[in-house]
């Protein structure tokens, strides 16, 4: 029995011993699928192994970015290297990277980030392949020929990965920037913060929830007479893929600024303008062409670029794959809805239109839009459905009278105590105006 616990403690040792081995063996394996998987989609150049040497406790490593040759003609960047170190432990590899050089304008580059590299990256990779990573934005000050400047004090993003890249997290922050323009203006934008939480589909697109987020922004400039602070400013986006059927939604929000009466000669007073929201929504896409459009796109940017050519007709479009691509993602339930909203002096102001497709767009249905005229107009309405609505409150024809005056003679609007309001309804070929029965003939009016 106790020769037994000896052997098994002696395997236990042993296995235990060659795992920093195997740490430092999967991170090698894990490096140069990452690097195959960024030389696939890079159109611009590739990132070439100039050595890895693998120890059993130690990985020392330099990886140089090669540009592609036309492309370099035009853009001289010269050799971008980066220098990277690691450790094995027993469950996991710690690592590290810097930019050793940064090609022809290395100086320079040190200079704007005070005798440092723009960027250092840390990390650790485990048995499993999950990866934890931050990325440190070193601070910088640049300077520009005509006096103005831009200066932050940098930033950092921390992220996590499963091996299969079906789970990725990351958050991160960047430090208060000022910009100061030689003319006057200063522009200083608060601390921001960006978060991502999704997957690579296929382990190509990310997928997922993404926001970036400013406490605010203010601008200084002697055209205003006092500064303009934007207040709660963000940028989200969420995204899906569900049977095949893409999903997403993106928008541009701000929470408050005010105009000052300097700027407002119709009234000359302030213009409070609060819950902004601008964004466009997709539901029910095809996402295989959305991907083969994407591809596409590399492939085309990089036959540009190895051929020095600046317009994409001049290395031969392929229009009928094109065609099919666009057809494919025209297919029945697809909905497209772009809005505008906020409030301007407590009135609302909205705006929205929302498209749903009821029927497959086909190329003969294209052929007949080119070629049938009104007929085949009037065809298209009964394969879409519409939804738009424009909403104008006093407040902002108050401060336009103009605005007023055109929606008025337009007779496409009707008031109430609110302001003045545009609705258009098309559903099964019927078209509805500001609830009433109408017809293309009459908007056309």
């Amino acid at each position: 029995m106790k020769k037994r616990i000896i052997v098994g403690m002696a395997a236990v040792a042993a296995v235990a011993g060659g795992l920093p081995y195997v740490s430092g063996y999967l991170a090698e394996s894990q490096t140069r699928q990452s690097l195959d998987r960024l030389n696939s989609q890079s159109p611009y150049g590739k990132m070439e192994i100039v050595k890895y040497e693998r120890g059993y406790n130690a990985t020392s490593a330099e990886y140089k970015w090669v540009t592609n040759p036309e492309l370099e003609k035009d853009l001289q960047i010269g050799e971008i290297v980066i220098s990277c170190g690691g450790v094995h432990n027993l469950l996991s590899f710690d690592y590290s990277c810097n930019l050793k050089s940064m090609g022809l304008q290395d100086e320079q580059i040190r200079a704007v980030f005070k005798g440092k590299a723009p960027v250092t990256i840390e990390g650790n990779i485990d048995l499993t392949g999950d990866e934890t990573s931050q990325v440190t934005i070193n601070p910088f000050e640049i300077i520009t020929e005509k006096g103005a400047r831009i200066a932050s004090d940098g930033g950092s993003m921390n992220s996590t990965a499963n091996a299969s890249m079906s789970e990725i997290i990351g958050v991160g922050r960047f430090s208060p920037i000022t910009v100061l323009d030689a003319t006057g203006v200063e522009v200083h934008i608060s601390e921001s913060t960006f978060t991502f939480d999704g997957s690579m589909y296929e382990k190509k697109y990310f997928l997922g929830d993404s926001a970036v987020n400013f406490d605010d922004i203010t601008v200084v400039a002697p055209m205003l007479g006092a500064p303009l602070p934007v207040k709660g400013i963000s940028i989200v986006s969420n995204s899906g893929v569900n049977n095949g059927l893409y999903s997403g939604k993106g928008s541009l929000n701000v929470a408050e600024f005010t105009l000052p009466a300097s700027l407002n000669n119709r009234t000359n007073k302030d213009v409070s303008v609060k819950n902004v929201s601008i964004g466009t929504s997709f539901t029910d896409t095809p996402f295989a062409p959305i991907a083969n459009l994407t591809d596409y796109s590399q492939r085309l940017a990089e036959q540009m670029s190895e051929s020095g050519s600046v317009d994409p007709g001049m290395v031969g479009m392929d229009e009928q794959f094109l065609k099919e691509q666009v057809l494919a993602l025209l297919k029945k339930d697809l909905a497209i809805n772009l809005w505008v909203s906020s409030e301007v002096n407590d009135g609302a102001l909205k705006s929205h239109v929302n498209t749903l497709l009821t029927k497959d767009i086909t190329e003969e249905f294209i052929f007949e839009l080119e070629t049938g005229g009104a007929f085949a107009a009037l065809k298209l309405l009964q394969q879409v459905d519409l939804d738009i609505l424009v909403a104008i409150p006093n407040s902002v024809t108050e401060l336009s009278p103009e605005v007023a005056m055109m929606v008025a003679m337009s007779n496409k609007f009707v008031a109430d105590d609110s302001g003045l309001t545009s609705t258009l309804i098309l559903k099964d070929g019927a078209i509805t105006l500001n609830g009433e029965p109408s017809s293309i003939e009459t908007l056309m009016q």
